[in-house]
């Protein structure tokens, strides 16, 4: 194994897919780059190891290599810790009602002060958006800046970036990430049916509804509408109840969709789902999340209020109610997409490379990004810059 890993390292590095990244952290002008300290909550998979290695090539010091509850690949996080970034294993309860992120945050501006390295963190859900704004006054001089990589967590910083005293950057909302969206779509839909498959239930012919029409929810509808599922959407923004209905999708009041729905995916970055409303279901409804928390229907109260739960096949349990209705609920209400391999690595490239131009920019610019004045994103620029550079690697 120990062979291995010292063979498959450089390897990454020569013949990676994540081309562009490579291209970024090579050019001369991101040397501020290398005396970056990074703090980073990410999904460990594959091409986060790759991203990793291109990172440390340059002497990125890995402060802190957190890993996404319920998106760990055990292959991935064993090959990350063989070559010296250990993932730290973290549940949601430590990231959302204890200081452990406050402590990390606390230990990386005590190693700056010793050595000036600037501090970035990569966040994905918005989990450091309250501890940010407990900083205390002389820290904002050693973090450089924080980027985000989702919805839910761009939400996060949008309500509190005027309480937060250093520059955050989002790429939740980027004509790359809505790239990367249509394949989370895809993945989304491939993965429930391949679950239920194994319970011998078809979805074809089904009627499904997409809560949240947003860049996932909008291609999930699409996904599923490929594989002859009748479609039906709801979102709370009436604006895109109308783009919904628009692209051909049937729209109607949420409760009247609920009666009728035999498969829910839900794609809100929000709560979909409170108990009541998954009382309110079909009998036998599934519910399917693609969320980036476990937040889209209400687990715990269901898992209380149940008379009982039944694990039925891989990855599916099923709840009985008082109310003697049925629900089946795909891996524990997380996002089902996680049950297929990550996606193209070519694509999280672009992501990955977008992100990189965020906290570059955070460090050579910093004059141009006040804290406290909004979520700032990518300039078009950049992003046809990372696009034509990808397109030269891709399309020859």
């Amino acid at each position: 194994m120990n062979l291995f890993i010292r063979l498959r390292m450089p390897y990454l590095l020569e013949n990676t897919q994540l081309r562009t990244v490579r291209w970024l952290v090579r050019l001369a002008e991101n040397d501020a780059l290398r005396r970056a300290r990074l703090i980073i909550l990410e999904h460990i998979l594959p091409t986060t190891v790759e991203y990793i290695s291109h990172l440390k090539s340059v002497d990125v010091d890995i402060f802190a290599l957190l890993a996404k509850p319920y998106s760990i690949d055990d292959a991935a996080a064993k090959l990350l810790e063989s070559s010296g970034t250990k993932p730290i294993l973290i549940t949601y309860d430590q990231l959302e009602t204890s200081t452990f992120l406050d402590d990390l945050l606390n230990e990386a501006i005590h190693a700056s002060k010793n050595d000036t390295r600037p501090i970035l963190i990569l966040d994905v859900g918005g989990y450091f958006a309250e501890p940010l704004k407990r900083l205390s006054p002389e820290a904002p001089q050693y973090i450089s800046g924080i980027v985000e990589d989702t919805t839910f967590g761009h939400n996060r910083y949008l309500k509190a970036v005027g309480d937060i005293p250093i520059p955050v950057f989002s790429v939740a909302k980027s004509a790359l990430k809505e790239i990367e969206a249509r394949f989370v779509g895809r993945d989304a839909v491939a993965a429930a049916e391949s679950v239920l498959r194994g319970l011998g239930v078809s979805i074809a012919g089904r009627n499904a509804l997409v809560i949240g029409y947003g860049m996932i929810g909008s291609n999930v509808a699409r996904a599923l509408r490929n594989q002859d599922v009748i479609v039906q959407v709801y979102d709370k923004e009436d604006f895109k109840n109308l783009s919904a209905f628009i692209d051909g999708f049937h729209i109607n009041a949420k409760r009247k969709l609920l009666e009728h729905a035999d498969i829910i995916f839900a794609a809100t970055a929000d709560r979909a789902l409170v108990f009541r409303e998954i009382e309110e279901c079909k009998d036998n409804v599934i519910l399917a999340s693609v969320g980036s928390k476990n937040t889209e229907f209400d687990m715990h109260k269901l898992e209380e209020q149940a008379l009982s739960r039944t694990p039925i096949g891989r990855h599916v349990a099923k709840y009985c109610l008082a109310n003697g209705h049925t629900v089946m609920v795909i891996k524990e209400g997380t996002a089902v997409n996680f049950l297929l391999p990550s996606l193209p690595v070519e694509i999280l490239d672009l992501v990955f490379s977008e992100i990189l131009v965020c906290m570059t920019t955070l460090l050579t610019r910093p004059a141009d990004y006040p804290a406290g004045q909004k979520v700032y994103e990518v300039g078009s620029a950049d992003l046809s810059d990372i696009s034509k550079k990808w397109l030269r690697f891709v399309n020859n």
